[in-house]
């Protein structure tokens, strides 16, 4: 038997509610004259397909739901079992890995998105865009490079910001991955433009 069918199977439409259908069609269409028979039974005939047209309608609409919440929860489990969680919040987000999760308060630009993932429990990613302009700020416990970027860069700059010595690495000038450590917590936040020194500067002095 197929989802469909399964489906369907659950869709059920008592007599009371087949008998309310038709008595409000048929309402709609009562003839005014009743030496027209042949009138009477075609608006019969109509109520009833119409009737029969409105169960229709209510299977269309009920089934996409009833078939996507599955596979909504499949997709779900399959995501946590990998490793990865989505959460709604930051507080949800601070939850699944067990430490206070920072936010970059001073992007280059204005978030209209933001989604929040936790990684194996122990690493929180928050990801930022607004259009073509997107962010990737990692978190987790310990001084190890998290950043998962292994890249080549033609250019890295060490600045100070915060307090901590910050890694910055991109073209000469124009940067657009940042590692550093405050002693307690790793940090990564890439961007998808580069950006000069004086501008990370402020990225990373707005990370609370």
């Amino acid at each position: 038997m197929t989802k469909y069918d399964e489906v369907m199977e659950k869709i059920k439409v008592t007599p009371e509610m087949r008998a309310r259908i038709l008595q409000n069609a048929a309402a709609q269409c009562k003839p005014s004259d009743r030496k027209k028979p042949a009138r009477v039974t075609a608006l019969r005939r109509f109520a009833a397909l119409a009737a029969c047209l409105a169960v229709l309608l209510a299977g269309a609409v009920t089934l996409p739901r009833l078939i996507s919440r599955p596979a909504q929860k499949e997709e779900a489990e399959t995501m946590i079992a990998n490793g990865m969680e989505e959460l709604s919040s930051r507080d949800e987000l601070s939850a699944a890995v067990g430490f206070p999760v920072k936010a970059a308060m001073s992007l280059p630009f204005f978030p209209q998105e933001i989604h929040y993932t936790s990684y194996w429990g122990d690493m929180a990613q928050t990801d930022y865009a607004n259009g073509s302009a997107g962010a990737c700020l990692r978190q987790s416990v310990g001084a190890e490079d998290h950043s998962g970027d292994w890249n080549e860069y033609p250019a890295q700059q060490t600045i100070t910001a915060a307090g901590c010595t910050v890694t910055l690495k991109g073209e000469t000038g124009s940067y657009t991955l940042a590692i550093w450590t405050d002693g307690n917590y790793s940090y990564s936040l890439s961007l998808s433009s580069g950006q000069p020194e004086s501008v990370w500067q402020t990225i990373i002095e707005g990370v609370q």
